[in-house]
């Protein structure tokens, strides 16, 4: 009898698996899928209008016009992209993804697009914490699957880390007093602390990150085509504009 239902589960789940491909559909031959995480502003968000908007989704947009195709954007979990690429369901992910060895042994990567680091964020009235050396025995909040959330586990046990699919609930546990500081994107904190307050880096920032576009280790024509795509916003001064725009 155990047998029976196990081969009935077993059915189930393919057939479960097998709606679920069913459900993304194929894409259009003149369209590129752009999959994001947008809760990593200035990098990629959701705006009044509930659009995602940001610095990637500019880059995107303009890597997608150059190759006369439709930028369709997919916001999901940050943890789900890679699975998300080699699964098809997007053909590149952008979402100030850090090039790291770990990451390229399951993806390829462009050249890099922007140089970032990790830095630490704590309430404005935080005093005893002066950087990351400071963090000992405190309780840290950092998004799951990031290099914040790495660096975090390398440095500290991991009942001292909280872990978040959005980073915005770990600001809000921040500012209730929850956790004790966030391990998070300088340019990421900066543009919060701008926008919401309350709160302030201090340390400076303590890693060098280069972010990188992410695509499928079988599409080697996309990628060659995303990185003759951003030497030529870098040649021209778009990129630069872009830059200005959003930080």
């Amino acid at each position: 009898m155990k047998k029976f239902w196990v081969y009935v589960v077993l059915c189930c789940t393919l057939l479960g698996l097998v709606a679920f491909a069913g459900c993304a559909g194929p894409k259009e031959a003149g369209q590129v899928v752009m999959g994001t995480n947008a809760d990593f502003p200035p990098f990629e968000f959701r705006n009044e209008q509930n659009e995602v908007d940001g610095f990637d989704v500019d880059i995107a947009k303009a890597v997608a016009e150059k190759l006369g195709k439709e930028l369709i954007i997919e916001d999901m979990e940050f943890g789900g992209l890679t699975q998300a690429l080699n699964s098809k369901r997007i053909d590149m992910a952008v979402a100030g993804i850090t090039i790291t060895e770990e990451r390229l042994q399951e993806v390829n990567f462009s050249e890099p697009y922007y140089n970032a680091g990790q830095t630490v964020v704590v309430p404005e009235d935080e005093t005893e914490i002066q950087g990351v050396d400071d963090l000992e025995g405190k309780i840290i909040a950092v998004q799951l699957g990031t290099t914040g959330d790495m660096e975090a586990h390398d440095r500290f046990p991991k009942e001292n880390i909280r872990q978040y699919n959005k980073i915005n609930e770990g600001f809000l546990d921040l500012a209730n007093g929850r956790v004790d500081a966030i391990i998070i994107d300088i340019p990421v904190a900066q543009r919060y602390i701008e926008i919401k307050g309350g709160c302030k880096t201090v340390g400076g920032n303590f890693t060098e990150e280069l972010f990188g576009i992410a695509v499928s280790k079988e599409n080697t024509e996309l990628l060659e085509q995303i990185n003759k795509v951003l030497l030529e916003l870098k040649e021209s001064g778009e990129f630069d504009e872009l830059i200005s725009k959003w930080f």
